[in-house]
């Protein structure tokens, strides 16, 4: 077995989507997992969407969340939560949008301990004024 390396999966991930190649999918899925970063996070987000890897797409959005409040500093980040509100077909003023949503339930997900309470309060915090600045109401 070849390992992928990040030169590569890209090139490879689209041949494997083309040729309807599913266990070659989730092996560039995971290979481009292992590379998540601050400076990737969204592309990759992109990327499991475009491709349908939901296993991507979800630690993606765990990773955001974990850096929310610096994430909630850039205008691709807020651009990226307008456009998935507008994906949404026939979404009213205050329905959800799915990206928040993900993100909302990984910063409340594993808060056992007062300080993580603190730490998940100021996350949701952040993500609000974002949703403020940008008129998104979810």
């Amino acid at each position: 077995m070849t390992n992928l390396t990040m030169d590569s999966v890209f090139d490879v991930l689209c041949v494997a989507d083309m040729y309807l190649l599913p266990g070659l999918k989730r092996l560039c899925g995971k290979t481009l997992g292992q590379a998540l970063s601050r400076n990737n996070v969204i592309c990759l987000w992109k990327t499991a969407r475009l491709f349908h890897l939901s296993r991507l797409e979800d630690q993606c959005t765990e990773y955001m969340a974990k850096i929310i409040e610096q994430l909630v500093l850039d205008p691709e980040f807020a651009e990226l939560i307008k456009d998935d509100a507008a994906s949404v077909k026939g979404r009213h003023e205050t329905d959800s949008v799915p990206l928040v949503d993900d993100i909302r339930y990984h910063i409340s997900s594993n808060v056992q301990t007062y300080s993580a309470i603190e730490e998940a309060r100021q996350k949701h915090a952040a993500l609000e004024q974002l949703l403020n600045d940008i008129n998104i109401e979810c």
